[in-house]
């Protein structure tokens, strides 16, 4: 008989449905009841995304392609070309380089934009930055300050979920809550 470290435990897992498949199988092969509650969800920019198709159609006016977040990079795979001939890729971190599923140049030794946009190669060449609507702008900003040349597009927006009371309930009585993602809280929840 196999014993589970989790068994009979309820564990809620905040990430978006899509992305919290293995995140449940894993945690449920452990014993566990896994309940999936997002708390942000992954959207088309208020464009629907028709900057970033543009961009994607003008894929080959790039040395290189630059993602901040698997979302942004998931979204690129599909426009890549096997061949030789396409741009460069350079990634924030080991997951948002598998996203690309292709090979993948520049990884920055810290998973931070600013590390990224610091330890960037030089390049002549154009720079695409695929990211969040909502993002910093610090990579943009930081590349520009280095004299690259970089066009920006959003990918995607990241959209806050409004939670059900039920929801909550079931939040507050989980043993654990899984929190992948950073969300922005407008005022903290007390406890009595």
């Amino acid at each position: 008989m196999t014993e589970h470290t989790l068994s009979e435990k309820r564990v809620v897992i905040t990430r978006p449905r899509a992305q919290s498949k293995e995140w449940q199988r894993a945690i449920e092969e452990r014993g566990a009841l896994c309940v999936v509650i997002p708390l942000i969800d992954i959207a088309q920019p208020d464009d629907e995304g028709f900057a970033f198709e543009q961009a994607m159609r003008n894929l080959s006016d790039y040395e290189w392609v630059v993602c901040t977040s698997a979302n942004g990079a998931s979204r690129v795979a599909p426009y890549l070309s096997h061949s030789a001939s396409g741009p460069r890729l350079a990634a924030v971190g080991s997951a948002t380089a598998l996203a690309f599923t292709h090979d993948v140049e520049f990884v920055p030794p810290v998973a931070t934009g600013a590390s990224l946009a610091k330890e960037f190669p030089v390049t002549s060449g154009k720079i695409l930055d695929v990211q969040a609507q909502e993002t910093s702008g610090d990579v943009v900003r930081i590349l520009r300050d280095r004299n690259m040349d970089v066009d920006e597009v959003a990918a995607y927006k990241t959209v806050h979920c409004v939670l059900t009371d039920l929801q909550v309930g079931e939040i507050r009585s989980a043993d654990a809550v899984v929190v992948l993602s950073l969300i922005h809280i407008s005022e903290p929840t007390r406890q009595a």
